[in-house]
């Protein structure tokens, strides 16, 4: 994958899923251009995208690839339908998941849409298995404080000392998580920032914290009105709920100074005592867009589900 291809992978989504999303909206969606994200996931993992070319060399199937660590996924993923049924989409998956064994990672996933049916047969005939749903809440926000409290501070432009702080949090929550990479994308891609909390004197969390200029995917979860928790992950030592709500709060205050109307944030469901905490701060399951079925190459679960982790593997 290069990123003169990524007008292509525009039109691959459009054929790919413009029936689904008329179903699922009831209307024709205009599909916005994901340009932008693209970068983000090819400079993410320069090695691990790809694309499948018919005998006329025109670009008929995509992959993207993200790696934290020891913790692999990919998508987005796209075939034209024409294609679909064949032998691109199990090439494009088998090939990614080599990627990813090359490069050390110990679990392998992803995440799709329940309704899509294609997916599901493809991923469960490959190994695949459920393990949990990714939910996406949303919150609209009242009036309140912008500026940030004591303990908190916006970062545009990561440091190498917060990446290794990054990386140090994000090992407590699973063995080999690392999500430095993802935070150090904003060095070049200025679309949001990432705030930093402290307790006692020492950064034990982080929320990387996306808010789009324009809409970027066919949710408001990517909207010029919101602003999208990418990531939020705390110490699981050091930190519990009260440390969540703190954090969370922030965060919102963040969205009200970029007077954005409205806050996203993902979270696996098996982390329930912070699903719980988002509850009660007023989040709810998003209408349009509830879940994801997550599934993962072996068995595998949280290990540390009381533990506060805001990610979804859907980037």
């Amino acid at each position: 994958m290069t990123a003169d291809r990524f007008a292509a992978m525009d039109k691959i989504d459009v054929k790919a899923w413009s029936n689904w999303a008329t179903k699922r909206f009831g209307r024709a969606i205009k599909f916005p251009s994901k340009a932008l994200v693209y970068g983000t996931y090819l400079d993410g993992d320069p090695e691990g995208g790809f694309v499948a070319l018919n005998d006329s060399g025109k670009p008929v199937g995509y992959i993207f690839t993200r790696t934290f660590g020891k913790v692999g996924f990919f998508g987005p993923f796209g075939v034209v339908p024409s294609y679909q049924g064949t032998a691109v989409g199990k090439a494009l998956v088998r090939t990614t998941i080599d990627y990813m064994e090359r490069s050390g990672c110990a679990t392998i996933g992803l995440e799709t849409m329940p309704e899509t049916a294609y997916n599901l047969g493809l991923y469960t005939k490959l190994g695949f298995r459920l393990f949990s749903l990714t939910l996406r809440l949303q919150k609209s926000l009242p009036s309140g404080a912008k500026n940030l409290p004591s303990n908190v501070k916006a970062v545009r432009e990561p440091t190498d000392e917060l990446l290794a702080q990054v990386q140090r949090i994000s090992g407590t929550l699973e063995d080999g998580l690392d999500f430095s990479k993802e935070v150090a994308l904003l060095r070049k891609y200025p679309i949001g920032t990432c705030l930093t909390y402290e307790k006692d004197s020492q950064v034990c969390g982080f929320a990387l914290c996306y808010a789009f200029n324009e809409t970027v995917g066919l949710y408001p979860a990517s909207d010029a009105q919101n602003v999208r928790v990418r990531i939020l992950a705390m110490d699981a030592y050091r930190c519990g709920q009260e440390d969540a709500t703190a954090l969370i709060g922030a965060c919102e205050t963040y969205a009200r100074s970029s007077n954005r109307a409205t806050i996203t944030v993902p979270i696996y469901a098996e982390y329930y005592s912070t699903l719980i905490t988002l509850y009660s701060l007023g989040y709810r399951v998003h209408d349009d867009y509830p879940s994801l079925v997550k599934l993962a190459q072996r068995d595998y679960h949280v290990p540390h589900p009381d533990a506060i982790c805001l990610n979804e593997w859907a980037g």
